[in-house]
């Protein structure tokens, strides 16, 4: 038995003791009852064992608290030894102790079971060394599902660290494929994300978008994911420069003649998008200006050029 245990037990007996014994003690000193009050003595007997029996009640239920507190307790650590284990044997999957080089799959598999175990940020962070751009051990794919579990987990540095590796790699990745992009940001937004790492975001959409292929799926996909920031973030400043950016893709998307962009899961209609286009503001910091300003221009000159059906496997993912 714990010492809160016994604290509880001790009070209960105390707390019995006084309900029991007090009355008793009244009726036979300074309430002492004389002859013919038996009926009075009796009812004065029957509320006593009325008092006995809640007080009974009270201790079991405080004690059944107790128990309950301590167990959920037990529970609660042997779970965080459970997930530290295998963190550990997943983390042996990454670097095993022989010296030798894991293989891609178990690099995945490890990186992967760490996201699943409520670490996200050891994940991302081992990412780092991963998935360099000079000697990338882990493919793009396995990279950015890591990236999308720590931008979805509550750590503020695990997002940071996953939005950054995503802008220094936004280049090699391909806008038109599903599993080049995180879904945590697939026509929706994280609008808690802390302003460098929104920043960082946008900034990986931009760039990979204009190192991707100049095709409608392209341009389909970078307005979709635009405007899921745009409708998503309430932050007047992030609307504008959203806004601006939109609103150099709207020439190409009107010539184009369709009415609904799909990506992802996010339908969005061609007047949703003018709305959002016609939000943009200047930012009122004016280095941010400047860069939006630059990255509008970028977009505007990419999708005139844009043109044509994509002729890789998967286009019909794009299409309405």
């Amino acid at each position: 038995m714990g010492r809160d245990d016994r604290k509880i037990v001790f009070f209960a007996v105390i707390v019995l003791l006084v309900v029991a014994v007090l009355p008793a003690g009244l009726l036979l000193g300074p309430l002492h009852l004389g002859e013919g009050q038996a009926a009075r003595l009796a009812a004065v007997l029957t509320f006593i064992g009325v008092l006995v029996t809640a007080s009974v009640s009270l201790i079991g239920f405080m004690v059944s608290r107790q128990t309950e507190h301590r167990l959920q307790t037990e529970q609660a650590e042997q779970s965080r030894q459970l997930r530290l284990d295998s963190a550990m044997r997943a983390g042996q999957l990454i670097a095993p102790t022989d010296g030798g080089s894991s293989d891609p799959a178990a690099l995945a598999s490890g990186l992967l079971a760490l996201t699943k175990l409520d670490n996200a940020d050891l994940a991302v962070t081992l990412l780092v060394d991963l998935w360099s751009l000079e000697n990338p051990r882990v493919s793009h794919e396995t990279a950015v599902l890591v990236i999308d579990a720590a931008l979805r987990s509550p750590s503020s540095n695990a997002q940071l660290i996953a939005a950054e590796l995503l802008c220094r790699h936004a280049t090699r990745l391909n806008p038109c494929q599903s599993l080049h992009w995180p879904s945590a940001v697939e026509g929706c937004w994280i609008p808690d994300l802390s302003p460098r790492a929104k920043l960082l975001l946008v900034e990986a959409l931009v760039h990979m978008t204009l190192a991707g292929p100049t095709n409608e799926s392209a341009l389909r996909a970078v307005a979709v994911r635009l405007y899921g920031i745009w409708r998503d973030d309430s932050d007047d400043r992030v609307r504008g420069c959203i806004g601006k950016l939109v609103d150099s893709l709207i020439s190409r998307l009107v010539d184009l003649g369709y009415k609904d962009f799909m990506q992802g899961t996010q339908q969005v209609m061609l007047s949703e998008l003018q709305t959002a286009a016609r939000s943009r503001n200047d930012n009122p910091d004016g280095y941010l200006d400047r860069l939006s300003t630059r990255f509008a221009d970028d977009l505007r000159d990419w999708a005139q050029r844009c043109e044509g059906l994509p002729a890789e496997r998967g286009c019909l993912a794009t299409a309405d």
